[in-house]
């Protein structure tokens, strides 16, 4: 599942009539070349990409022009939301996505739309195939920097690669260690996403305050990555991203 249903107010002019996802890096939008990770990993049957209604024809018209390039069938969900003023938030439109899939998945594997990385994915194929697929996991990359981690949800380890504390954004970061907007969740944690939205109506903006939440409730189980990755969240990441790439 890929969750892109944001406005990138923080790109304008770039995104006012354009999704970020859809933004090129190199020769291909960012949003293939998070497909291309997608396709590559054997545990994932179909895509899910979740994203408003203002962009919801861009994304329609990009999987048209892909029936053939990819095999993995796409569809493409709408949360009918047309102004950033009344978005939903990533944890809802997580939501959304996973309850628009009638499918028998075990789990799903998430992805944030704004994000560029160069790694594969297969380790969470290979933790699925091993007997781990009741288990969830979380994305990490070693940003070195304890200024740039406390943009991010910080997290920390245990020996056995338990998360035992995540922080959101914090002003004294306990590691370098952060979460980059990748995971894998199993269908059993759809009743823990209920608790959080229904019944405790906790904040569905960010992603990383629902897994800071989570990470209290269940054992969650971090891969650190390494490699070449990027937050796209503005126009100066933007360009450090396609001067990187």
């Amino acid at each position: 599942m890929i969750l892109a249903g944001g406005f990138g107010t923080r790109l304008y002019p770039l995104t006012k009539c354009k999704p970020k996802a859809l933004l090129e890096m190199g020769n291909k939008t960012i949003l293939d070349h998070l497909v291309e990770k997608l396709e590559l990993c054997p545990i994932v049957r179909k895509i899910v990409l979740v994203t408003n209604g203002r962009f919801a024809v861009d994304f329609m018209e990009w999987a048209r022009k892909r029936k053939t390039t990819y095999r993995k069938p796409i569809s493409i969900v709408e949360n009918k939301v047309y102004e950033p003023e009344k978005r939903l938030g990533a944890v809802r439109d997580l939501y959304l996505g996973i309850h628009s899939d009638r499918d028998d998945a075990d789990g799903f594997l998430v992805l944030l739309g704004d994000n560029y990385f160069d790694f594969p994915l297969n380790y969470f194929a290979n933790l699925y195939c091993v007997g781990h697929r009741q288990s969830a996991f979380v994305g990490l990359y070693d940003v070195k920097d304890r200024d740039i981690a406390s943009q991010y949800g910080v997290v920390e380890l245990d020996e056995n690669s338990q998360i035992v504390d995540f922080e959101e954004k914090p002003a004294i970061p306990k590691s370098t260690l952060i979460s980059i907007g990748v995971y894998y969740l199993p269908n059993k944690f759809q009743a823990r996403l209920t608790q959080y939205l229904e019944l405790e109506k906790l904040n569905p903006d960010k992603i990383g305050d629902f897994i800071a939440w989570l990470s209290k409730k269940e054992p969650l189980y971090g891969i650190e990555f390494d490699g070449t990755w990027f937050d796209i969240g503005d126009r100066i990441s933007y360009e450090k991203a396609k001067e990187g790439f």
